[in-house]
Parts: C-alpha cells; sequence; structure tokens
C-alpha cells in the first residue's frame, strides 16, 4: 500500500468537502465561498489591495477574482477604483459592510471547523498541521527547483 498517495487523494477528497461545507456555511450571509476569502483576505490588508494582489493570493484566476469582487461591490462590501499610480490597476477597499461581514465569515469558520473534525483533539490536529506544514514546505520547494 502507497501511503503517499493515499495521502495525497485524502488531502483531495478533504479540500472538496471543505469546499462544499464552505459553500453551506457561506450561503447563509448570501455569499459564495469565493467572496468571503477574498473579505477575508482584504480585512487582513488592513482593509486595501489591488485586485491583482488578491486574485494572486487566493490562487484563483482574474476572471473568477472579477466576478466575486463585481458581486461584492454590488452589495456593497467592497468599494474599487483605479490606482492613482498604476491607472491599469484596480484598488479594492473593504466597506463598513464587509468588515460587518468578515466578522461573521470568521465565526462561522470556526464552526464549520469544529463540526468538519468532530472528535478530533486539539493535539492531534496540531500534529497533523505540523506534518503538512512539512509537506507544503517541500511541495514549495521541489516547485522552485523545477523553475527555469
Amino acid at each position: 500500500m502507497n501511503h503517499f498517495l493515499t495521502l495525497f487523494d485524502l488531502i483531495g477528497e478533504l479540500a472538496r468537502r471543505r469546499y462544499q461545507t464552505a459553500e453551506r456555511y457561506f450561503s447563509a450571509l448570501g455569499l459564495n465561498h469565493t467572496e468571503a476569502r477574498l473579505l477575508t483576505l482584504l480585512r487582513k490588508e488592513d482593509g486595501v489591495a489591488s485586485q491583482d494582489a488578491l486574485s494572486n493570493r487566493l490562487s484563483v484566476d482574474r476572471s473568477n477574482a472579477g466576478r466575486a469582487l463585481q458581486r461584492l461591490e454590488q452589495d456593497g462590501y467592497i468599494l474599487r477604483r483605479k490606482d492613482d499610480a498604476d491607472k491599469r490597476a484596480n484598488l479594492v477597499r473593504i466597506t463598513p459592510k464587509g468588515r460587518k461581514a468578515v466578522v461573521e465569515i470568521s465565526r462561522l469558520r470556526k464552526k464549520m471547523a469544529q463540526s468538519f473534525f468532530g472528535d478530533l483533539k486539539e493535539d492531534e490536529a496540531g500534529a497533523i498541521v505540523d506534518l503538512l506544514r512539512k509537506a507544503l514546505t517541500n511541495e514549495q520547494d521541489e516547485m522552485r527547483s523545477n523553475l527555469p
């Protein structure tokens, strides 16, 4: 039995289930997973970031990020304007409504994680986190070494 393949597949299944769970939870706020992630990331960036930076940080393509940001703007969660320094770039700013939503998103994320992992104990979760961070570091090192 190849434990690496099993782990690789298990991580993929967990990612799919996490996404589906997040979609369900965030729909109570009228948001989808990408919109909730964008608002959370924008708040971490002190409320202002370029549209390209947000797209890159989320690892989603620009068109998907653009659609999500358009919806967030229409619903009053963010404001977008041209960057004075680079007229080709859009700056995104979170609104008070967006900040309020981030508080609810955070609350839902905690509830979601507790539900998602059920009986897993805190120290067990910590051990898994350490191992997954090690795997992530290995993967990033591998990607860097394969650059031209």
